[in-house]
């Protein structure tokens, strides 16, 4: 059952012959809890932060530092110091009950005080812990340096929640009815691709009731090692030490901020392996499933993040990242194609001298420039996802003639007498 309390500086309550005030002594302990949400950029709307969690197998808890804002007896209030002392770092561990309350390990109360308030600062990360820096002169920091993305990872930072004094409606989700209002943003991107044809079959308009039928598959499908950046460092701060109650997003502060994404770390590391045994290891782009002109996922849904993406560090999409793979297509003809005759059997490499030089750009020696395909992306940003679509055209060119007639050549004359007169 939701309870209210009301805190009254001055409460007079009509009553036969008395009244009755509230002081800070009476009023009852209220629990602190959390409200939380995670923003889903593609739709613009604020989704439940324990649906993620469970459909990345993660625990659900985030981390949170609460600073107090405490009204002293003259009237002043103190400069801002960390509230959670159950832990010695004075980062507490906000975890979620399973039913209706995102609640701290360990229990604290809203203080009392007319003027005293809180300000929290969360974040959510699966392997790392960023640095908090806050002292009540310059605004926050919050700073991930040198952390290192695997392709199934996560993290989050929450707007910060400044001068709250009590738990509040905000988000409702998960069964929860109050809390502090806690909205999460992805500081990582997420990349998919996806593999299709553009037709399976044709017919014959010459002779109509007879097809040309193809079958493609692919293989060797990776991306190109030490092209992707793993690791960086993230930057964020706030834009003030706000003055009233309310939320406030964090604004990214490195030298790449116009462009949404992560620094350089001095020391740069490199993704390797991104093959068939790894990101590509499904049926389709193992080769084991024909192509449809439905667009299927490449990637791998249960090894990596839902929907089949993988996690990346927010990065320039640079002229080396490429995909690199190769197409079987398998040409038959006929009236069905379980007897169409088998025409043709061709394997193409995109990475061949002659394909580059036939088709030219984005194919390279190293495969498809991932920011030379058609729409593609100069930056993978945070909180976005990406998709490369591949589209393979089996027929690509039907075979026409050009006919020509070489002219005949002159006719020559030479005259012979037999017998040769004498």
């Amino acid at each position: 059952m939701k309870k209210l309390y009301t805190i009254l500086a001055i409460a007079a309550v009509a009553a036969v012959g008395c009244s009755k005030v509230e002081t800070p002594e009476t009023t009852p302990d209220v629990k602190i809890g959390f409200q939380v949400a995670d923003y889903a950029v593609q739709t613009k709307a604020n989704v439940s932060l324990v649906n993620e969690l469970n459909t990345l197998g993660l625990d659900k808890e985030f981390q949170s530092v609460a600073y107090i804002n405490a009204a002293n007896a003259g009237g002043t209030v103190d400069d801002p110091v960390k509230f959670f002392t159950a832990v010695a770092n004075g980062i507490e561990t906000v975890k979620y009950n399973g039913s209706n309350a995102w609640e701290p390990e360990h229990t604290y109360y809203w203080p009392k005080a007319a003027k005293s308030n809180l300000d929290f600062f969360s974040w959510f990360d699966a392997t790392g812990t960023p640095t908090l820096t806050y002292d009540g002169s310059a605004a926050p920091t919050l700073v991930w340096t040198n952390r290192d993305v695997a392709l199934k990872d996560n993290v989050m930072y929450a707007d910060a929640a400044w001068h709250y004094k009590q738990n509040e409606e905000t988000y409702k989700l998960d069964g929860v009815t109050e809390g502090v209002p806690t909205l999460f943003h992805h500081a990582l991107a997420q990349v998919a691709f996806t593999a299709s044809v553009t037709k399976t079959q044709e017919e014959d308009t010459k002779n109509p009731g007879n097809y040309t039928f193809w079958t493609v598959k692919l293989s060797n499908v990776s991306i190109v090692d030490d092209a992707i950046q793993s690791n960086g460092d993230l930057k964020l701060v706030q834009p003030s030490i706000k003055s009233e109650k309310g939320t406030q997003a964090w604004n990214l502060n490195g030298t790449n901020k116009a462009n949404l994404i992560w620094d350089d770390n001095a020391s740069v590391n490199y993704l390797t392996d991104l093959d068939e045994t790894t990101v590509f290891n499904t049926d389709v782009a193992k080769g084991n499933t024909a192509l449809t002109t439905t667009k299927v996922k490449m990637t791998t849904a249960d090894t990596y993040m839902p929907n089949n993406f993988f996690t990346v560090r927010p990065q320039t999409v640079t002229d080396g990242i490429t995909l690199k793979f190769k197409y079987t297509i398998v040409t038959k003809y006929g009236a069905d194609e379980g007897s169409a005759t088998t025409v043709s059997t061709e394997t193409i490499d995109i990475t061949d001298a002659d394909f580059i030089t036939t088709y030219g750009a984005p194919y390279t020696v190293n495969g498809i420039k991932l920011n030379g395909i058609t729409g593609g992306f100069p930056y993978w940003q945070m909180n976005h996802k990406y998709i490369y679509n591949i589209i393979i055209n089996p027929a690509l060119n039907k075979i026409l003639y050009d006919p020509a007639v070489v002219e005949w050549e002159t006719e020559s004359n030479a005259n012979q007498t037999v017998p040769q007169a004498s």
